[in-house]
Formats: C-alpha cells, sequence, structure tokens
C-alpha cells in the first residue's frame, strides 16, 4: 500500500506520459479498494493511465500504456 496521495500521483503519472510524448486528458476519479483513484486517457492514442492511493497488494500505485509506451 503506497499511502502517497492520489493528485501527487497524478502529477507523477503526467510527468511520465508528458516523456513519452503523450497528450493527456481530463482526470475521472473514483473510489476502488476503498481509496482514492482517478484515470485519463491520451487524447492523441487514446493510451491510458491510472493512479491508485491503495493499490491492492498485487497492484501498482501508477500502471497503463501510456506511462510504458510511447505516443502512436
Amino acid at each position: 500500500m503506497s499511502g502517497i496521495p492520489v493528485d501527487t500521483l497524478k502529477i507523477e503519472a503526467l510527468e511520465a506520459c508528458g516523456y513519452r510524448g503523450h497528450t493527456m486528458g481530463q482526470w475521472d476519479d473514483f473510489t476502488i479498494h476503498g481509496g482514492p483513484a482517478s484515470r485519463c486517457k491520451c487524447a492523441v492514442c487514446g493510451m491510458d493511465v491510472q493512479v491508485e492511493e491503495k493499490p491492492a497488494p498485487n497492484s501498482i500505485d501508477i500502471g497503463g500504456q501510456a506511462v510504458a509506451l510511447n505516443c502512436s
């Protein structure tokens, strides 16, 4: 469990997505595993990123195609 505030995770995720050349859209906030989370998609290629303040034991706090792959 990371415990890093979701707003901080969003900033880190946007930096990583920007490094990959993505133009990220609006965040869609929701709750998962009893904690805040959010996701957004690249306006160009549709790849997404998701952040979770309280990820499951088999999950991570920042994940998705947009942090791993370059914008196409």
